[in-house]
Parts: structure tokens; C-alpha cells; sequence
């Protein structure tokens, strides 16, 4: 009993924080923060809250950092609308009574025309702007079956001769339930002051999710099956809804299924995993509406020991 009330009082907490800060008015930038992290969640809508469990995990909840164990690698890239790259690495390690990550995430949108204030035949030049983001967080059980995280991120941009800085933290809280593989979580994300480009000041996109997962495994599976669901709150968003599910055959060979509900140009999502000793290879295709294109993400997962 007292675990539960500890759970739900950090629930509340951030539940309190995420209302507070909705509230504020402006408009936020640093958008690229919003496009998730490594193939694996994105196969499965990016329903990753209460499951967080690999290296990517950092960029949806960052208490899912206390179930790694030893070391873990992962690469992610990206090919998103009109020749956009998207590239990420995240690394994770087992230590200080929990677990340590980093995330680096780069977003290059290749080179643009420069033109004057009036229009021209021949542009001045050309200009390649680019986003970053380098966050590094820490995860720990502080219950047997609750587990608490944080980071905190630097955020820059740059678009041609100007650019901004900012900076933001995420927590996350995740429990275990009573109920053999069922899983609570919630997280606040990009919690940070306002940056200021050029003349206009903004803040960073802040989320709140709240998630579930059940994880089953069963002889006749040959394998487990995880379904996952999360709420999602911004600031300058009406609420979402990310479903997925994600069936594991033999440790071997994984097919993902994900749906985003709420979106103008997004819905269904799909992804398969290979595993190979200590090597896992993820890709996930994000269909684009309105003849914008398709996305995809491809993930290479690197473990210290075999799965």
C-alpha cells in the first residue's frame, strides 16, 4: 500500500506540472524534438512510454533506463519528407545503482536557396540549416517494482546565419504492477525555459504522456506479444492517442503493428525486428497522407551480451 501511494503521489506531480505548464500561451519551436526516437517505437506508433526498455527509451521516458542491464548501443536513421535526414545514436550503460544514457539527435534538411527581401532569378547562394539536440539522463528502481528518471537536453538551430539555443529536462516515472507483465508510466517532456530566434521567443515543445503495456508469453505463442497504449499532451496540440503492438517470435524475429490517432498526416505505422546474437536490426515504415511521401526509419541495436 504505502508503494502504490508513493507511486501515484509522483503521478500526481506530474500530472500537476504537465497542466501548469499547458496553460502557458506561445508558440513552441524546436518541433524536430516531437519526431521520436528509433525504429523499433516508431513500428509500434510511438506507444513507447511504459515499455522504454532499450537505449531509445531515453526520448520517451527516461525512468526505463533502470531495466537496462550492461551496455547498449543503438543507431537510428531517418529519411523523412522532401530528402529530410534524421539521425540519432543513443547509448545506454548500467551504473550508479542504475543506469546511465545518451542521445544525440541531428536533423538536416540539406541546402536551401538564399534570396533577398525581393525575388530574383538567381539566388544569392545556398544555406543548409540543421537542428540538434544532445541530452544525457539517469534511471534508478527506488522501488522494488517503481522506477524514476530524468535528463536534461541542449537544444540548438541553426538556419543560415542565425540560430538558436535552448535547453530542457524530461522525467518519467514507471511502475509495475501487481498483474505479471502490466506496466503504468508517465513522463513529461522538454520542460524548459523560452529560447529567442532572432525576435521571437518561444518554448520548447512540451509533452506529457501517460502509458500502459501488457506483456504476455505463453508456450503456444512461441514467443510474447506486448501491447502498448499511450495519451499524449502538448502544449500547442489537441490530445493524441498512440496504440501498438509488437509480437516477438522466439527472440528472433519481431513484427510491429502502431496507430496514431489525432494526426492531420499520420496514422498507421508498421515495423518487423531481426535478432542476431547480440546484434538487432529494426525498420519501421510511417505511411504520410496527402501525397507527401513516406517515411523510414531504420535502427541498427547493438547489446552487450546476446538476447
Amino acid at each position: 500500500m504505502i508503494r502504490l501511494k508513493f507511486s501515484c503521489a509522483i503521478l500526481i506531480v506530474l500530472l500537476s506540472t504537465s497542466v501548469l505548464r499547458a496553460g502557458e500561451p506561445g508558440t513552441s519551436g524546436f518541433l524536430f524534438l516531437r519526431l521520436g526516437n528509433g525504429a523499433r517505437a516508431s513500428g509500434m506508433g510511438e506507444a513507447f512510454t511504459a515499455i522504454a526498455d532499450d537505449a531509445t527509451g531515453i526520448g520517451f521516458n527516461p525512468a526505463g533506463l533502470a531495466g537496462i542491464e550492461k551496455v547498449e548501443l543503438n543507431v537510428t536513421h531517418s529519411e523523412w519528407l522532401m530528402g529530410i535526414r534524421f539521425e540519432q545514436i543513443s547509448i545506454a550503460n548500467e551504473m550508479l545503482g542504475g543506469a546511465v544514457g545518451f542521445n544525440f539527435t541531428g536533423v538536416y534538411y540539406g541546402d536551401l536557396e538564399r534570396r533577398g527581401n525581393f525575388p530574383t532569378v538567381t539566388p544569392d547562394g545556398t544555406f543548409a540549416p540543421y537542428d540538434m539536440a544532445a541530452s544525457v539522463g539517469y534511471g534508478r528502481d527506488i522501488l522494488p517494482d517503481v522506477s524514476l528518471g530524468i535528463s536534461a537536453k541542449l537544444i540548438y538551430e541553426k538556419i543560415d546565419f542565425e540560430s538558436a539555443t535552448g535547453w530542457a529536462i524530461d522525467l518519467g516515472i514507471l511502475h509495475r504492477s501487481r498483474i505479471e507483465g502490466l506496466t503504468f508510466a508517465a513522463s513529461i517532456l522538454n520542460l524548459g525555459p523560452q529560447a529567442k530566434f532572432i525576435e521571437e521567443k518561444f518554448y520548447p515543445p512540451f509533452q506529457t504522456r501517460l502509458g500502459a503495456a501488457y506483456m504476455a508469453e505463453e508456450k503456444w505463442m512461441r514467443g510474447n506479444v506486448t501491447l502498448s497504449g499511450d495519451f499524449l499532451f502538448s502544449n500547442d496540440m489537441d490530445e493524441k492517442l498512440l496504440l501498438g503492438i509488437e509480437y516477438f517470435y522466439k527472440k528472433a524475429l519481431a513484427v510491429r503493428f502502431g496507430y496514431k490517432s489525432g494526426y492531420y498526416v499520420q496514422a498507421a505505422t508498421m515495423g518487423i525486428g531481426v535478432v542476431y546474437d547480440r546484434l538487432r536490426f529494426d525498420y519501421a515504415f510511417m505511411p504520410i497522407e496527402l501525397g507527401l511521401g513516406d517515411s523510414h526509419r531504420f535502427s541498427i541495436n547493438l547489446f552487450s551480451s546476446p538476447l
